[in-house]
């Protein structure tokens, strides 16, 4: 249907999220953060950290400036780091091919 805006029951039902566990999780937030305050996209409301209790709703474009970061500080970690973060980008840039939306759920 065109011009339809999937309500957040229709992404609550179809969501699949990014889950992230620690130490992993400890890596990757100081990246998450660096793109907020973003506009969440479940509920368009502003959102000024990373919530890190319960889900967050990231765009494309916030998932676009994530990548971006992590790459530019590859050069900055350990080989075993660095193909964790290369997985992470890979997957990340794989499910972008088929949503504009992926949610990573807190872990605390």
């Amino acid at each position: 249907m065109s011009g339809h805006e999937p309500s957040w029951k229709d992404w609550h039902c179809y969501r699949k999220p990014l889950r992230v566990y620690s130490p992993d999780f400890d890596v990757l937030v100081s990246y998450f953060n660096k793109v907020y305050p973003i506009i969440d996209a479940s509920d368009n409301t502003e959102r000024d950290s990373f919530d890190v209790c319960f889900d967050n709703w990231i765009k494309q474009d916030d998932w676009i400036k994530i990548i971006h970061n992590i790459e530019v500080d590859l050069i900055n970690y350990s080989k075993v780091e660095q193909d964790f973060l290369k997985t992470f980008i890979d997957w990340i840039k794989e499910a972008l091919q088929h949503t504009s939306i992926i949610v990573v759920e807190g872990n605390l």
